[in-house]
């Protein structure tokens, strides 16, 4: 059996024709390449395959096709790179910790995204529950977490 979706991606409609059981994650690095989600873990618990949904920062890897809602705006690091919040977090990011594989930039980037667009860049609680499934494999979540706060502090500045 076969589900028809159509999605939003950079202002394009983009239809999605494949079981309701396929993963997102070869949704949007197939018909909506979407190249910055990467096959990491595959349990989501890296992070490396975050996407925004609607808004809302998911691991494509758990995310199924019948689970995404017909219509939905799907968003990956590519398509929000340019916005203030992701270059502050990538900056903040790299100068906490270099960056060595760069697994974890698009994660990084579309978390910062997702969280200044819900105005709660800064907040400890939202940066926390957001990281629970993100991590950077070389130095931890403790970097992302510092970069996230930093990031927030250089948006209020500017």
């Amino acid at each position: 059996m076969s589900a028809v979706k159509t999605f939003l991606r950079a202002g394009h409609r983009v239809v999605v024709d494949a079981p309701p059981t396929t993963s997102l994650l070869d949704v949007v690095r197939g018909p909506l390449g979407i190249r910055s989600a990467a096959r990491g873990c595959g349990d989501g618990s890296c992070g490396a395959c975050r996407v925004l949904v609607e808004g809302e920062p998911q691991n494509a890897c758990r995310v199924t096709l019948a689970d995404v809602p017909d219509g939905a705006r799907i968003e990956g690091y590519e398509d929000v790179a340019c916005e203030p919040a992701a270059l502050a977090a990538v900056a903040a990011f790299t100068d906490e910790r270099p960056t060595r594989c760069t697994l974890c930039v698009p994660a990084i980037g579309v978390t910062a995204v997702a969280l200044a667009r819900a105005g709660r860049a800064g907040d400890a609680d939202a940066i926390d529950a957001a990281l629970a499934t993100a991590t950077c494999m070389c130095t931890g979540r403790g970097s992302l977490r510092r970069a996230l706060v930093r990031a927030a502090l250089a948006l209020r500045k500017a």
